[in-house]
């Protein structure tokens, strides 16, 4: 999977993951905080699945 695929992915993974726990729980900052973790996340994964 190409480097902006992956992007794309880690983006759209961490998105879902933050619009979920910001609607479960109300709280912004742990929802920034994990979708940027998932995206950071899958974006590293390519180095070590590659």
């Amino acid at each position: 999977m190409r480097t902006s695929h992956r992007l794309l992915l880690g983006l759209a993974l961490g998105t879902a993951v933050a619009v979920i726990v910001w609607f479960g729980t109300g709280n912004a900052e742990a929802a920034i905080t994990l979708g940027v973790t998932v995206l950071v996340l899958v974006w590293l994964g390519q180095f070590i699945l590659d």
